[in-house]
């Protein structure tokens, strides 16, 4: 559920509303004294500032916030009785001027926080350069019309040349702003839909989470917690095809129970979850036999391994299991090492071999 703070928060980290300043000057300039819609403008774009917003959220606050005073103390010198329409070139001027000049101290800027590994804070910075890159050229399109327009046809339309000055530099931030907005919207949904993954130590400590999406992109560079599952039933091995989706083995064969822990779940949720997904019940004893750490060019993981064995045949039966199939430790040594069984299965398989299936035998083989 949402709060006020909530939606404050929302409302206020789209980068492009560091526009509105400008938006809301345009629209007044000419319709109140020149100074007035100055001061407004000033107003508006420093009130985050008081309002003690995040630097890296308020960049185009703050530029708009100064390009402001510049432009305020140049009018007396520049610019005749303080002619609304000059008046407001004059600004549009001086803000596409600061925003090439902040655009210099990008790779600084980013610098300074990836040092400090304020994740959060970086997001918000690339978010804010790519308004403000939008916002430069747009608008340095925009005064190089205005300029041409005076210079060919000013003489014979001067209403569009108000029309050009005032009206299309609205449109161009209006446009920006919803546009910004309907990324945000969409960002919003995807994220929602995301699975977040914890990154732990090799002990097993959170110290963060990340997208999964994000981390399968980077591919070893975090380490995340995962889940595995061995079904065992007269000392033979249930195991099936890997999903095609998977990132790791698709196609190979093991255990049908693999799932990895999501954000501030426990291992016991995970274990529900991943049992519910495969069988449609939480129901399945398990035990914990081992952790460790499996690693190759493409993951990264902590893998808790568990086992579960059914010694009723009944009981087996029972389980909704598909598309695999029981193998003895026999045949699976037969096939390890031909491409047959999935990397992870292959190191626990000499592991499950030396403790719990000397102890769970086939039938067969126990006589």
């Amino acid at each position: 559920m949402y709060t006020s703070s909530n939606v404050f928060k929302r409302i206020f980290t789209n980068p492009a509303l560091g526009l509105i300043p400008y938006l809301v000057f345009s629209i007044l300039i000419g319709q109140v004294n020149t100074f007035a819609a100055f001061a407004v403008g000033l107003g508006l774009s420093i009130l985050p500032l008081l309002l003690r917003m995040h630097s890296a959220i308020r960049v185009l606050y703050d530029i708009s916030a100064w390009s402001f005073l510049i432009s305020a103390i140049c009018l007396s010198f520049l610019v005749p009785d303080l002619h609304p329409q000059f008046s407001f070139i004059l600004a549009e001027i001086v803000f596409v001027f600061s925003l090439m000049i902040f655009r210099l101290s990008r790779k600084t800027m980013i610098r300074r926080l990836h040092k400090r590994r304020q994740a959060e804070r970086k997001y918000y910075l690339y978010e804010t350069f790519q308004v403000i890159f939008q916002a430069q050229y747009a608008l340095t399109f925009h005064l190089l019309v205005v300029l041409g327009f005076r210079v060919v046809f000013i003489l014979r339309f001067p209403m569009l040349d108000i029309m050009l000055v005032l009206n299309i530099f609205q449109i161009i931030l209006a446009a920006i702003i919803v546009l910004q907005a309907l990324r945000f919207k969409v960002l919003d949904k995807r994220l929602k839909k995301e699975e977040w993954l914890p990154v732990v130590s090799e002990q097993g400590a959170v110290q963060g989470k990340v997208a999964k999406s994000v981390s399968q992109s980077m591919k070893n560079k975090f380490l995340h917690p995962l889940v595995r599952v061995a079904l065992i039933h007269d000392g033979k091995l249930y195991l099936k095809e890997r999903d095609t989706s998977r990132l790791l083995d698709p196609g190979k064969l093991d255990y049908p129970f693999e799932k990895y822990m999501e954000y501030k779940h426990n291992l016991d949720v995970a274990i529900k979850n991943m049992i519910k997904k495969e069988i449609n019940t939480e129901h399945l004893p398990v035990r914990f036999l081992l952790k460790y750490v499996f690693e190759n060019e493409n993951t990264k993981r902590l893998i808790f391994f568990y086992v579960s064995i059914i010694s009723s045949e009944k009981d087996f039966n029972k389980l909704p299991l598909k598309g695999g199939k029981l193998w003895t430790p026999k045949q699976i040594e037969d096939n390890i090492g031909k491409g047959v069984f999935s990397e992870s299965f292959e190191l626990e398989f000499e592991y499950l071999k030396n403790t719990v299936l000397m102890f769970n035998l086939p039938k067969s083989d126990s006589k």
